[in-house]
């Protein structure tokens, strides 16, 4: 007879691949632990290398592979409790910790137990995730309002897999899963590298252009900026750049005006000169009225 020797050898099996138990436990303890690192407590705080699961301790990039060649692509994390023990390792320790970029202040908040999102599982490992905001859940723990439209919360890529499509697949996947929504939101503030990502999006997907704002919760429309225009003004002097302008040539003028060879036929000039860029000024102030990855 002839067998393969794979055919004798069952697949390594890793945490996702095992039957689902409660995680409770571990996500009180991962919350003190984060609470010492936010914190900046004085005491040494070691990074978490190995998380106790099913009788025995894994490494952490072990927790993040799968033997399934089934799980691929994005997944709705929602459909096993360990997805959400995944979501929380790369939101708050591989980009927290371990992957964390040198002088980096910004985190992650920790995701609520009903959070909604998908993690991106390519080659048998989980290598980013985004969640998002539903329209009508719950926005800051302060005021109590509740989000006026879906919002694209967080976006992440692990260093490895960067640079090769993942996020703008994601962004994709986000707009292409609210076809019934005229309008949707990117969390505030949107950073450089994922308004790169928008606008190649954007610049393929015209007809988008009119839906995707940045925004800030819950989503008033004076809480929304265009992404698109956003992407737009940024090839274009800020909003500072122009006052600056305004500020010189308005000394400039106050100078010609007290020196004696100064004419009366240059002083129109100056004043349409003056006019354009105070109106400049107030156009673009009212255009401009918004994860890591």
């Amino acid at each position: 007879l002839n067998f393969s020797l794979n055919s004798f050898i069952s697949p390594v099996k890793y945490p996702v691949d095992l039957s689902s138990q409660d995680y409770s436990e571990l996500n009180s303890d991962s919350g003190e632990y984060l609470s010492c690192l936010h914190l900046g407590t004085k005491s040494i705080i070691l990074p978490v290398v190995a998380l106790y699961l099913h009788g025995k301790w894994w490494p952490i990039r072990d927790v993040l592979k799968t033997s399934s060649i089934h799980r691929n692509g994005l997944v709705f994390v929602s459909l096993l409790r360990i997805y959400k023990v995944i979501l929380f390792l790369l939101s708050q320790i591989v980009f927290g910790v371990l992957e964390r970029p040198l002088g980096e202040h910004l985190y992650f908040s920790i995701h609520p137990a009903r959070e909604h999102g998908k993690l991106l599982w390519q080659d048998g490992e989980a290598v980013g995730f985004y969640t998002i905001k539903k329209k009508g859940s719950l926005g800051s723990g302060f005021t109590g309002q509740s989000y006026l439209l879906p919002v694209l919360d967080t976006v992440f890529v692990r260093t490895h897999w960067r640079r090769r499509g993942l996020a703008l697949h994601m962004l994709q996947d986000f707009c292409m899963s609210m076809p019934t929504e005229t309008v949707l939101g990117i969390s505030y503030p949107i950073s450089p590298s994922m308004y790169a990502v928008c606008k190649k999006y954007l610049e393929t997907h015209q007809e988008q252009r009119e839906r995707l704002y940045e925004v800030e919760a819950p989503g008033e429309w004076s809480q929304r900026r265009n992404v698109w225009l956003n992407v737009q003004l940024q090839s274009h002097p800020t909003q500072g750049e122009l006052l600056c302008c305004f500020v010189k040539a308005k000394a400039k003028n106050v100078l010609e005006s007290m020196s004696p060879t100064s004419t009366e036929s240059r002083r129109p000039q100056r004043s349409c000169v003056q006019k354009r860029l105070v109106n400049q000024v107030v156009f673009n102030k009212c255009k401009k009225a918004k994860t890591s990855y």
